[in-house]
């Protein structure tokens, strides 16, 4: 109990500080460079966040200035271990009559390793990991934000975090993001869970992501880390495919790649504009200890989500 009271007031002590301080800042004249700065960053930008909006990235949903909610149906197959069926519910409601900058969400704590290419996700073990609680931003600006959040993970364990989302332009066709976020969980301690991205627009409906994320907490030895390479297209208004390789590992208590593989990820808007579709084939070649002998293994996932958004 004195771990959690003491992990939860360290990490309220740094929104605080930001809170207090906007009213101390001054607004900034604009010039012809901010202008330019800006219709760099729109037109990098513009692509990359249509692909997440309609792959249904967790970001574009928390940090969408309406509420939204999904709710997946998920069928997952893995040769050698049979099927997993999953229902999820994620997004999050705008709370305006409490605060304009407060929100309920509903989460998964992989969330921020969720991409455009969710290969990854299909070989995690871990499915007790949803989680509801309340965001508050502490502060946004055109490239920046940074958020708070408590709330409990489906363990009933309570959980705190701040985070920290950074873009910058690189030219006209460059997009680079950073997203640091400390937490700190009951009975396990404080972690980090660290990102960057690097996004390159190809053409008018093509996007090219390279990602990386690292994770540091107290309950792992070392780091456990993920980097993938993603080829998105834009088919349509109403469909869109990623192909991705990914690579992943941790470093103690010895260097390990724990898996690595490809696949292809096919989203679809179906019958009503609410309605989404995706078929998700991936191979994978694993194991879970240095000793272990890596093996090949087939997956596949057929999607089906429900989209509430825009809500008052």
């Amino acid at each position: 109990m004195h771990k959690l009271t003491t992990g939860l007031f360290l990490l309220c002590i740094f929104p605080l500080r930001l809170i207090a301080s906007e009213g101390e800042e001054q607004p900034i004249p604009s010039t012809w460079v901010d202008s330019a700065h800006s219709y760099t960053y729109e037109s990098v930008d513009r692509l990359a966040g249509w692909m997440d909006s309609f792959f249904g990235v967790p970001r574009a949903d928390l940090e969408s200035a309406y509420s939204s909610l999904r709710i997946n149906v998920e069928n997952e197959w893995e040769e050698g271990n049979g099927t997993d069926e999953k229902i999820k519910l994620r997004g999050k409601v705008h709370l305006p009559r409490l605060n304009k900058r407060l929100s309920l969400v509903f989460t998964d704590e992989n969330d921020e390793e969720l991409d455009i290419d969710s290969g990854v996700s299909s070989i995690n073990d871990d499915n007790d990991n949803t989680k509801v609680g309340l965001q508050y931003n502490l502060r946004e600006k055109s490239n920046s934000r940074v958020d708070f959040g408590v709330g409990l993970k489906s363990s009933v364990k309570g959980k705190a975090n701040v985070r920290y989302r950074y873009d910058l332009p690189w030219g006209d066709k460059y997009l680079n993001r950073f997203t640091e976020t400390l937490y700190f969980v009951d009975t396990e301690g404080f972690g980090l869970r660290s990102r960057y991205e690097l996004d390159r627009k190809l053409d008018d409906d093509r996007l090219v992501r390279w990602s990386n994320n690292a994770r540091f907490a107290e309950e792992i030895d070392g780091v456990h880390w993920v980097t993938r390479l993603t080829l998105a297209e834009r088919l349509s208004k109403k469909e869109a495919l990623s192909r991705y390789v990914w690579i992943a590992g941790e470093t103690r208590p010895e260097y390990l790649t724990t898996a690595y593989g490809l696949g292809m990820r096919y989203r679809r808007n179906i019958y009503r504009p609410w309605l989404f579709m995706e078929l998700e084939p991936a191979y994978a070649w694993k194991r879970k200890k240095y000793e272990d002998r890596r093996e090949g293994v087939v997956l596949f996932t057929l999607r089906f989500e429900v989209l509430i958004e825009r809500l008052r």
